[in-house]
């Protein structure tokens, strides 16, 4: 893994991140010089606005008190993890944190950028990159499904108590965006995605569903 530190968090980046982005770049297909550049590009599009959706789960830990919060890049995304307990408030705050910086960041480059005549095709491409990943990808990980920060969100909203409803509206939504994205866009990798993402959910409220305590209300 590659090792650095910012603002004082320790940040790990796996390899397998680096691939999964440049997959998605369409590294299989790129075969000229500009389209290996794009390629690099988008994949320094994908670690900048992820690492800012990152911090802002690490900087909101640090602020509920979090001294150990470090911060890993891996196949799908970001993880910034914590050693301290937190409330069903803070894990709010904590999940939407993320998101809200990332979506944040996209709109303030949307802004700045906006009325710039900007010649160069590849500084296009990349401000572009960077506001389909900021925005898109920030506002689709707020969607209920767990465990992407929406569905964080929603498990700690609902509490222990309602743990399967949490999982129930979080494998609907999976299901039907890996439907959705396989059927009507053709994505497969989406698809796979999302795909796994309901399949992990089954097998929780299936565990869920096996526990006694869990049929208290």
């Amino acid at each position: 893994m590659l090792h650095f530190t910012l603002f004082g968090f320790p940040i790990r980046i796996h390899w397998l991140f680096w691939l999964n982005a440049a997959l998605l770049g369409g590294a299989f297909s790129a075969r000229t010089p500009s389209e290996m550049q794009g390629v690099a590009v988008w994949i320094a599009m994908v670690f900048l606005s992820i690492l800012i959706h990152e911090l802002g789960h690490a900087l909101v830990m640090r602020r509920f008190g979090e001294r150990r919060a470090e911060i890993i890049l891996y196949a799908f995304g970001g993880l910034a993890i914590g050693s301290a307990w937190r409330t069903r408030r803070e894990q709010i705050l904590i999940s939407a944190a993320g998101p809200a910086l990332q979506i944040g960041a996209g709109l303030l480059v949307w802004f700045a950028t906006s009325t710039l005549h900007i010649e160069s095709s590849l500084l296009r491409f990349a401000i572009g990159s960077f506001l389909f990943i900021s925005i898109f990808w920030g506002a689709l990980n707020l969607l209920p499904i767990i465990p992407m920060d929406g569905g964080r969100i929603s498990e700690a909203a609902f509490g222990p108590a309602k743990e399967r409803l949490a999982l129930t509206i979080s494998l609907v939504c999976a299901v039907a965006l890996a439907l959705y994205m396989g059927i009507s866009q053709g994505q497969l990798f989406a698809a796979l995605f999302f795909g796994m993402l309901a399949y992990n959910n089954w097998q929780r409220l299936n565990r869920a569903e096996q526990l006694p305590w869990m049929n208290v209300h």
